[in-house]
């Protein structure tokens, strides 16, 4: 069944209801709909079945339109970070064998070179808004005046004829997403449509209801975040609930809504929550109308959580922040906390019909439970596998038991419960003098201090000798006690030689900490103290 199907099902049961919230504006699910037929109508005129569409734009209503019109229409949505640079864009448009470019007006001082290789549909950030609206952000940020051949206007584009809908299986490739590359090279995740309508079907298991109608999700991680595409915008919508659009984070609106009853899911990364709980308003009675939070995206340090629910508590509030498990190679969310079931430290219980075994690394055989090893995740959420890629595809996925599987680079655990525990990625496992070394464990340690709200280790080489460097942000502390409580917590193998305060710590692509660009920071830096 294609994602647009999925979405329809739900539409003609109650086209008047809320489905999308955008700066103050509703839009009900019939709106939705003729928009996503439009929008395939006017992109049927270049897009034809099999075709491969980059999507390079932040949450705004005509992200959801084309996304879902691109799917109508047969085509790949190959979603990419709004911010990616010029040549990161070109680079994956023709590694996706990409026919087309959608994007903001306001990114064509930085991709319309691109029209000289792809026709690129321009939409208005304020599309959707009114028309004094329009104008006010035209005074602020003014219209490119540049080149427009073979850049197309979104809103002048004509309206042909809604073509037949493909018939297609739905183990078709539906979505390219990007992994974090946070290990190496970059790659192009190829997901099913039944393996989004699969994930996002089991929303309602996650969120622990049944009944989302007139429910509000915040969908402010962007559409080629799995997490942002699948949970905050496709499963929310097909379960009948309300997905709030935000282009750019805003703690100060989030509160607002909160206090109108109008966000009772929130999904984010952990900078996100940080920046929620710094607000005033962020604080009494209000925060009752929150029913769950999730944190993704990155590993969520525990004081974050325990700050967020002792806030929830002291108001009586029900709900609570919770972290789960997954990766854009299963559609990412696999395994979750929640009110029902939670177990402090733990990624939480995988939801139904997904399975996780514990491996050695390399190996099929399962080992048993408790004993720690490489996580690996079977079900009907696994991708179809890298783009172009039979090697890395050869060495991911296995079968044991008859089922198959795709492994995670991530070393973990499973109690005898059924509950997840990840310790850390295997490919940033240091080894000290032969022993193997854990940076979570050295961040952890380092969250621990006052005042620091973030912190990455690295590993890096200096005169051949492997060494670990320990980056943090938030409040400055002397390097000696630093060091002092990292071997008093862990070990002397685990006591950086270099640390540093930095002022943010730089992400990829896909919000997780850039370990490629620290460690190269740090090499820098041992070469100029030689």
């Amino acid at each position: 069944m294609l994602l647009y199907e999925m979405l329809n099902g739900y539409c003609d049961k109650d086209p008047k209801s809320q489905a999308l919230l955008y700066m103050g504006k509703s839009i009900s699910y019939g709106a939705m709909f003729a928009a996503i037929d439009e929008a395939a109508a006017k992109l049927s005129a270049i897009v034809k079945e099999g075709d491969v569409v980059t999507v390079c734009m932040p949450n705004t209503p005509e992200c959801v339109y084309c996304f879902y019109a691109i799917n109508r229409l047969g085509a790949i949505a190959h979603m990419v970070h709004p911010l990616a640079p010029l040549n990161q864009l070109k680079k994956f448009m023709a590694g996706a064998k990409s026919k087309l470019l959608i994007t903001l007006s306001i990114n064509l001082d930085k991709y319309g070179p691109l029209a000289a290789d792809y026709p690129i549909i321009s939409i208005h950030p304020a599309l959707s808004l009114s028309p004094i609206l329009r104008a006010l952000f035209d005074v602020k940020v003014k219209p490119y005046k540049g080149d427009m051949t073979n850049i197309i206007r979104y809103d002048g584009m004509p309206v042909g004829a809604l073509p037949e809908k493909p018939v297609r299986d739905g183990g078709t490739t539906g979505v390219y997403l990007h992994s974090g590359g946070t290990g190496g090279e970059p790659k192009i995740i190829e997901l099913s449509d039944d393996s989004v309508n699969s994930l996002a079907r089991r929303g309602a298991e996650a969120l622990e209801t049944s009944d989302v109608k007139d429910k509000y999700m915040l969908a402010a991680l962007p559409m080629f975040h799995g997490f942002g595409l699948t949970m905050c915008i496709h499963s929310i919508l097909i379960h009948g609930g309300v997905s709030v659009l935000m282009p750019k984070f805003d703690p100060k609106l989030c509160v607002k809504l909160i206090k109108k009853n109008k966000l009772h899911f929130i999904i984010g990364v952990p900078s996100l929550f940080r920046a929620l709980l710094k607000q005033k308003g962020f604080c009494g009675k209000a925060l009752r109308n929150i029913y769950l939070a999730f944190v993704g995206g990155d590993c969520a340090p525990q004081d974050l959580l325990d700050e967020f629910n002792g806030r929830m508590e002291s108001v009586g509030a029900t709900g609570r922040l919770y972290e789960g498990y997954g990766l854009t190679e299963t559609v990412t969310v696999c395994a979750v906390n929640n009110n029902g079931h939670n177990r402090r430290g733990s990624m939480g219980y995988m939801l139904s019909d997904l399975k996780a075994v514990i491996v050695e690394p390399d190996g099929t055989a399962p080992l048993p439970v408790g004993t720690k090893g490489e996580i690996a995740i079977g079900g009907d959420t696994l991708m179809i596998g890298y783009l172009d890629n039979p090697q890395e595809n050869a060495r991911v996925f296995f079968e044991t038991n008859g089922e198959r599987y795709v492994r995670t680079g991530d070393y973990g655990y499973m109690d005898s419960d059924g509950y997840l525990y990840f310790i850390q990625r295997l490919k940033r496992i240091i080894k000290i003098s032969g022993i193997s070394v854990y940076p979570k464990e050295i961040e952890t340690s380092m969250l621990e201090m006052s005042g620091v709200t973030g912190a990455c280790a690295v590993e890096y080489k200096a005169d051949g000798k492997t060494r670990i460097a320990l980056y943090y942000t938030g409040e400055q502390h002397d390097a000696g006690e630093i060091r002092s409580k990292v071997e008093a917590d862990l070990s002397r193998y685990a006591v950086p030689t270099i640390v540093e305060r930095i002022d943010a710590i730089p992400m990829t692509p896909v919000m997780k900490a850039d370990t490629i660009a620290l460690t190269a920071r740090a090499e820098e830096r041992a070469e100029k103290n030689k």
